[in-house]
């Protein structure tokens, strides 16, 4: 049986998401400027360019 915390514990690992730390940065932004996200684009650039990397 999947459950919320076992599908966000997968997503959560380093193993499986390479990004884990740029995600947490981009939500944590998020999160800090009421989810304004024209103050967070240094930290989607960031994740982007992470995720282009892994997954190229």
């Amino acid at each position: 049986m999947l459950n919320g915390k076992k599908s966000s514990r997968k997503v959560s690992n380093q193993d499986i998401n390479p990004c884990l730390e740029e995600s947490d940065a981009s939500h944590k932004c998020l999160d800090a400027y009421n989810y304004d996200k024209s103050r967070c684009s240094a930290y989607f650039l960031r994740y982007k360019n992470c995720r282009k990397y892994w997954v190229s």
